[in-house]
């Protein structure tokens, strides 16, 4: 019996798309399901520092800071729980800080580039998109947060569904 040895690339192209198809359509869910996910994240990393700063045997104000900071983390985690839209709002806006400070360094380096191959136009173009996105993202956080799920999760996730079932046709069958 002959069978089709690209069966698992179809499989995996037709959830990919499903998935990506999903997000798009919801992304405002999307975003709320995983900001829950990454305030779970920082629950369990708060729990980690509370926990190292009581095992440390040495008195001293690193494990006061420890136990500080793994408490700041826990209430964080805690809040992002109760509330998955801060988190994603907070998260856009750490995104769109790293986005202007490499914008900025982008534009430094398209403005002191000397010599031909530097790319000067280049560096000064992705630098202003950059620092565009980023203030975008400062001025409409929540939007920022459904900007980012629906493009590079949703997209991405329909790319790879569509390159995965072009890679099943390809696939020979077995015998």
């Amino acid at each position: 019996m002959n069978e089709h040895s690209g069966t698992p690339h179809f499989l995996r192209g037709a959830l990919a798309i499903l998935l990506g198809m999903i997000v798009l359509f919801w992304p405002g869910l999307t975003v709320e399901i995983v900001a829950i996910i990454f305030a779970v994240f920082i629950l369990a990393n708060g729990l980690l520092l509370i926990s190292l700063s009581l095992a440390r045997t040495t008195e001293g104000s690193s494990g006061t800071l420890l136990l500080l900071s793994g408490i700041l983390v826990f209430i964080g985690g805690i809040i992002g729980v109760l509330n998955p839209m801060y988190m994603a709002v907070t998260l856009t806006l750490l995104i769109a800080v790293l986005a202007i400070l490499s914008g900025l360094s982008d534009l430094w380096a398209a403005a002191t580039a000397i010599g031909p191959g530097t790319h000067r136009i280049l560096h000064g173009l992705s630098g202003l998109l950059l620092v565009i996105l980023g203030g975008v993202f400062i001025i409409f956080p929540m939007l920022g947060a459904v900007i980012l799920v629906a493009v590079y999760i949703g997209i991405f996730a329909i790319a790879i569904g569509i390159l995965s079932i072009a890679q099943g046709f390809m696939t020979p069958v077995s015998a």
